[in-house]
């Protein structure tokens, strides 16, 4: 049986630390997508599989705000997970330009809206079904976790397009939980409260890795969100 991890939004930080952290717990086939091909190949890819030398990394390129392009995209990954079991899909896309609250554009919004909120809804239409037929296999944990912060409830002026996608998104994200928990899909959301760096006790991305694959092995029972600080003791 090969278990599969879809990361959207790989890079270095959380991304390729929650990949790396999946791929420790038993999940053998790991495919990450992100826009800088170059970086996939070269630097997400290998960190992966240094980690974990008997997994096997694929790389797609993806961008999330060409929703026209993204149907194609979700075909390549059914092709590229043929006979595989699907288990988690991990949404960790977002832009982070900090402005003036009234400088940003319009299209900028709308942009960050297409790669955040909206391609997670594409997503989540495509592989939510795979992931409610994954959950009659008591050996998998299927979920749709996705990465998100303090925003939703607390708006930064300097970063308003991101504090309304994330709101938006988590909004979402309930919505698809109270959906499909009963059905046996973990559908939660990962809360990183503050700004990552590896000199953090708490918010450094390895140990964000640990707290969102330790939410993952909960499962349905562990709920809808699970909120990182560095103020935790």
């Amino acid at each position: 049986m090969t278990r599969t991890l879809i990361l959207f939004g790989a890079g270095p930080g959380i991304g390729n630390h929650v990949a790396a952290e999946f791929a420790s717990k038993g999940l053998t086939h790991i495919i990450l997508l992100a826009r800088n091909t170059h970086r996939l190949e070269n630097e997400d890819a290998p960190f992966i599989t240094k980690a974990s030398p008997g997994v096997i990394v694929s790389t797609l390129p993806i961008d999330l705000a060409d929703l026209s392009s993204l149907p194609a995209v979700l075909s390549k990954l059914d092709d590229l997970t043929a006979g595989e079991d699907v288990e988690v899909i991990f949404f960790n896309a977002a832009r982070i330009k900090p402005s003036e609250v009234l400088d940003v554009s319009v299209a900028e919004i709308d942009e960050d809206f297409k790669t955040t909120t909206l391609s997670l809804y594409a997503i989540s239409q495509h592989f939510l079904p795979k992931l409610q037929d994954r959950a009659s296999n008591s050996a998998l944990k299927p979920a749709l976790l996705v990465t998100s912060s303090h925003l939703p409830w607390d708006p930064v002026p300097q970063l308003v397009s991101l504090s309304l996608v994330k709101a938006a998104q988590r909004t979402m994200v309930i919505a698809l939980n109270r959906a499909f928990g009963d059905k046996g899909v973990h559908v939660g959301v990962v809360s990183v409260e503050g700004q990552v760096g590896v000199e953090n006790r708490v918010l450094n991305p390895k140990a964000i890795a640990e707290r969102a694959v330790k939410f993952w092995e909960g499962g349905v029972e562990a709920g809808i969100e699970v909120k990182i600080a560095e103020e935790e003791q």
